[in-house]
């Protein structure tokens, strides 16, 4: 039973044992919490990541607000003389271990308190990217496989959105980035660009996940990334040439980029499993209005279920065949996937290179947000998510694709840049020649006729006695009447010889509603 009052006294009592040291700690229980280093990837650093438990979360189990409070400051005062950063936006603590206590015991001991949502390790993480297989690559066949130049034909972006990535820094007089750049921030360091703080690219890798986002296209230069016009902002989040950094300076630089008003940011490194992730992600969103995401890693394995982080855009990485790379983390926190093998992109020394990594499906999403958020400034980040993750191409497994592969042209289409479409259509079979496919049709009403139209692109064609198309040269294809929910189910065979043709898909009813554009290339 929970007592009825609480003592500031009784709740501070182990202090001394969680710091008297590993001897002591080791006789207050028989285990520790085992966190695991992999070299080169994740290694334990002496420094932990300790938030307390939340206000709600503990009068959810039964204690009063006052009894709540008492026991926050509790948990504050434990860590007294341990602190090394205090992360507002997350209410987080950046602690430093005890001389002799490993992470595992302090973890433990801090956990047994019952004050703490968690204590992990403040990871020393790494980038997440191969080695390069092909540098003379001399395409970048993933614009294809994601309907770039659809969605270009709607929208190139705009340099008045802010895209963050932190990451090694960027090579600030690259030719296909610099006029794009923002002044940026030294998370490492905690210092502005503006105050002297360092984010030129000293590892390579920073420089590589930029180009995907945002390198600048249509300039007889190079490579095209993403978006082709975009604000630029870099995080550089490591002093290291080998590119380690903490994961506290790789949350604080998320944060940072948030609260300069960005509307996305990507992290190409480990540690995606570490609860602070989900915490930033969160913050990001709820605060700041800014969606965050991270790449799922290349380990091969399978990500822990607690790992799904509602307010984390988790990315996968597929191949050119739209497999999922085999070196591909994968398991039910992946919410997409995105190309990630032979990346053609920019690199340092204002060249290019061909790399693989969940580290390049990471900013290619990011630039495929940014598309949705600046073409149509209106969405929230969650409205934002909700059409990237809907505009999704079904490739498989949501083990390994969560949604599907991102897809640009869609995304665009659906997020409207301001225009509403009253019908929604969906597409429930996959296109391909020699066989039937079948689509639905919401948001007509009873009594009314549907019909539905293919175009050769994006563009307006007039249907006398209905309405306008924002397809051009449409030709109706089929006819079907709406049942008494409003919906109307249509299939259409599709003969061989249309395998390999693009189609603009869109619906009209006898009202003048239309539907939202589908575009598929027919298998």
């Amino acid at each position: 039973m929970i007592p009825s009052t609480l003592r500031a006294g009784a709740l501070i009592t182990g202090i001394a044992l969680a710091l008297l040291g590993p001897a002591a700690a080791q006789n207050s229980q028989s285990t520790s919490m085992q966190f695991q280093e992999i070299p080169g990837l994740q290694e334990l650093t002496g420094r932990l990541i300790v938030r307390p438990l939340q206000t709600e979360a503990l009068m959810e189990q039964g204690y009063s607000l006052q009894q709540a409070e008492l026991m926050r400051v509790s948990a504050k005062e434990r860590l007294h003389g341990l602190v090394r950063e205090y992360v507002g936006p997350n209410d987080e603590y950046v602690i430093d271990l005890p001389e002799g206590m490993t992470e595992g015991v302090m973890a433990s001991n801090l956990l047994a308190t019952g004050e703490y949502q968690y204590a992990e390790p403040d990871w020393m993480l790494y980038p997440l990217q191969t080695t390069p297989n092909d540098p003379q690559f001399n395409s970048q066949w993933w614009h294809q496989n994601i309907n770039s130049e659809i969605g270009w034909d709607y929208y190139t972006g705009d340099t008045n959105y802010t895209a963050g990535v932190v990451d090694t820094g960027v090579d600030s007089n690259h030719p296909d980035l610099q006029a794009n750049l923002l002044s940026g921030y030294n998370s490492a360091d905690r210092q502005t660009e503006a105050n002297g703080g360092r984010v030129e690219d000293i590892n390579g890798h920073g420089t590589m996940t930029m180009g995907c986002v945002g390198a600048i296209g249509n300039n007889n230069n190079q490579v095209a990334g993403t978006m082709w016009n975009c604000g630029l902002l870099p995080i550089r989040c490591t002093n290291s040439s080998n590119g380690g950094a903490y994961l506290s300076d790789l949350t604080n630089g998320a944060i940072w980029a948030g609260q300069q008003g960005a509307g996305s940011v990507s992290v190409s490194y480990s540690g995606v499993e570490s609860s602070s992730v989900g915490t930033t992600g969160t913050t990001l969103k709820n605060s700041y209005d800014c969606l965050m995401v991270w790449a799922a890693g290349n380990s091969g394995y399978q990500l822990s279920s607690g790992a799904d982080w509602n307010n984390v855009i988790i990315t996968s990485a597929t191949d050119s065949n739209n497999n999922k790379a085999s070196w591909s983390n994968y398991g039910s926190p992946i919410d997409v996937g995105a190309p990630g093998v032979s990346v053609l992109t920019t690199s340092n020394g204002g060249g290019t290179a061909s790399v693989s990594g969940t580290s390049f499906s990471c900013p290619i999403t990011n630039g495929v947000v940014g598309l949705i958020r600046s073409y149509n400034p209106n969405l929230t980040a969650q409205e934002a998510e909700d059409v990237l993750f809907g505009a999704c191409q079904d490739i498989g497994s949501a083990n390994n694709f969560g949604h599907g592969l991102v897809d640009s042209g869609q995304s665009l289409m659906d997020a409207g840049g301001g225009t509403v479409y009253d019908l929604t259509l969906t597409m429930t079979t996959a296109l391909i020649g020699g066989q039937t496919a079948s689509c639905s049709i919401s948001g007509s009403a009873s009594g009314e006729t549907m019909y539905l139209y293919n175009g050769t692109g994006l563009g307006t064609t007039t249907i006398p006695g209905l309405g306008t198309l924002d397809i051009a040269s449409a030709n109706r294809v089929a006819t079907k009447s709406v049942n008494a929910f409003g919906f109307a189910v249509i299939n259409k065979f599709l003969p061989t010889r249309f395998s390999g043709l693009t189609v603009f898909i869109q619906a009209i009813d006898t009202a003048g509603r239309t539907s939202n554009i589908h575009t598929e290339t027919i298998q």
